[in-house]
C-alpha cells in the first residue's frame, strides 16, 4: 500500500466512525424523525459499514433489518414477541424472522 493511502486510511476510517454514530442516533430515537430519514440512515450504516469497514455497536445492529435494509422500530415497522428465553423480532416490510437468545452463557 502505497504511503498516502495508508496515512489518509486512519482519517477515512474515523469519518466513516462519526457519520455511523450521527446515523446512529437517528436510529435509535425514531419518534424525533420521520420515517424516510430513518430508513435511509439505516441503509446508509449498512453502506458505510460494507465500505470502510467500521461496524455500528450491537444496539443498533439489531435495528436494522438485513432482509430488506429498513429500521426495525417494534410497532411500526417490526413486530417483537417474547417466548421461552428467546427474542423473536420480524420485520413487517420483508418478513425476515430474527431470533436472539435472553439468556446470556458464562460459563459458571
Amino acid at each position: 500500500m502505497p504511503r498516502r493511502a495508508r496515512r489518509n486510511d486512519s482519517k477515512r476510517k474515523a469519518r466513516a466512525s462519526e457519520a455511523i454514530n450521527h446515523l446512529s442516533s437517528i436510529i435509535q430515537a425514531p419518534e424525533d424523525n420521520d420515517d424516510e430519514s430513518v430508513k435511509s440512515a439505516a441503509r446508509d450504516i449498512l453502506r458505510i459499514g460494507k465500505r470502510h469497514g467500521i461496524r455500528p455497536d450491537p444496539s443498533t445492529s439489531r435495528l436494522i433489518c438485513r432482509g430488506c435494509s429498513s429500521a426495525l422500530i417494534p410497532g411500526r415497522t417490526a413486530r417483537t414477541r417474547v417466548r421461552s428465553g428467546t427474542v423473536t423480532v420480524t420485520c413487517s416490510n420483508c418478513g425476515r424472522i430474527t431470533r436472539r437468545s435472553t439468556t446470556t452463557n458464562r460459563g459458571d
